[in-house]
């Protein structure tokens, strides 16, 4: 009864999918020492994990091909760019309403989120770990938003395991521009485009390869083929329906001409809902990197 619940206020909260797996260590986490490795660190009486996800891929802009136009990715416009915690609440509040405990992740509260989300949604039997390292479902490609609830109540955990189905598939790590995947699910985050554009120092290399990116990237999610059948026609999930409303909005705000004059208050009201935890000077940073690239090109082509 009290998984059924759950599930229920998960549906009412838009939540798209959702596992229950055991608050286990997570044996060989690559992190020595992290609080992340074990749920018990955070809760010591914890029993179970709770892993939601939201489909964000219908999140797309369809002028993000025009140079002209800042690019970011379907997780930067969702406002999941840390952890899904808003449509956890509900289910928080059940939980201890009936008694329990229960810590939502939540990134921007904490130097990190309280539990690696992928490896928990990975138990929970939502996919498997590509190439790329990101989470790949079946159903919903890489494009899942994650969020998770650590509680000492006993829930119906999965007993499946979804096996890794990227096979012999190089797709991912072919279309980095920046080498960033060279070892097969293992992500340089050093090298890697989404995080140098939230850095205070951009690479050269990242100056040429993100081409009209002002924040976040999504080229190796692109190029992978359980992604394909969604990019063009992406599943008419809560999100996707409520973002295509908002399609004209974005447009206007990203044109770079006029991007590139946000004053910080403008951004931080335009932006700051989005939850991306990145600086003013970072981002206009980028969007002034973006528009300079769009002019040498220009003017290379006269």
């Amino acid at each position: 009864m009290l998984s059924a619940k759950i599930r229920e206020l998960a549906v009412t909260a838009g939540i798209d999918e959702l596992g229950f797996t055991n608050a286990a260590e997570f044996c060989g986490y690559p992190v020595a020492g992290s609080k992340r490795k074990d749920p018990g660190l955070s809760l010591p009486e914890a029993k179970s994990i709770i892993v939601a996800g939201i489909y964000i891929g219908g999140l797309k802009l369809p002028f993000w091909a025009d140079p002209l136009f800042g690019r970011t990715s379907r997780l930067y416009l969702s406002g999941y760019f840390a952890d899904v915690v808003e449509p956890l609440e509900p289910i928080k509040s059940f939980l201890t309403q009936q008694g329990y405990s229960a810590l939502i992740c939540e990134s921007l509260e904490s130097e990190k989120s309280i539990l690696p989300l992928k490896l928990a949604a990975i138990r929970a039997g939502f996919g498997w770990q590509g190439k790329n390292s990101l989470l790949v479902t079946r159903k919903y490609g890489t494009f899942l938003a994650l969020g998770g609830i650590i509680t000492n109540a006993v829930l119906e955990y999965n007993d499946k395991t979804e096996p890794n189905r990227c096979g012999t598939c190089k797709k991912c790590q072919e279309a980095c521009p920046v080498s960033a995947l060279d070892h097969p699910f293992v992500l340089d985050k050093f090298k890697c485009i989404a995080f140098q554009l939230q850095q205070e120092q951009l690479s050269d290399e990242t100056r040429m390869a993100a081409e009209n990116r002002v924040g976040d990237c999504e080229i190796c999610q692109e190029a992978c083929p359980w992604n394909k059948k969604r990019l063009e026609n992406p599943l008419p999930a809560k999100m996707t329906l409520s973002f295509q409303k908002e399609i004209s909005k974005w447009e206007k705000v990203f044109y770079l001409p006029d991007l590139v004059h946000l004053s910080e208050k403008e951004y931080k009201m335009t932006f700051g809902p989005l939850k991306t935890d990145i600086s003013y000077a970072v981002f206009h940073r980028n969007v002034r990197y973006a528009l300079e690239r769009v002019r040498r090109v220009k003017t290379s082509m006269k």
